[in-house]
């Protein structure tokens, strides 16, 4: 079993939605043994922007799925998308 790496884009509800803070919040969010490598806030159209967050960690089965339930859990995010898994 080895390590895998998986993006996922947070979308907000409303420009107003601080993703700043959020990215700060992320690292304490995530399960034991998960490694957020790098989050980014992507401007997308009239002001609106998202939260594409990479992370690392062993590949185990149901482990995607538990990010994308914890990143919905937040109130404010409305969409989840995985855009990415791979072995490193």
């Amino acid at each position: 079993m080895g390590q895998v790496a998986a993006v996922h884009d947070l979308m907000p509800d409303s420009t107003d939605f601080d993703l700043k803070a959020l990215s700060e919040k992320i690292p304490s969010m995530v399960p034991e043994g998960v490694k957020v490598v790098r989050s980014e806030i992507i401007p997308l159209a009239f002001g609106l922007c998202m939260l594409e967050v990479t992370t690392i960690m062993m590949d185990s089965g149901g482990m995607i799925e538990k990010l994308e339930d914890i990143y919905r859990s937040v109130e404010g995010i409305t969409n989840v998308e995985t855009k990415e898994v791979g072995l490193i």
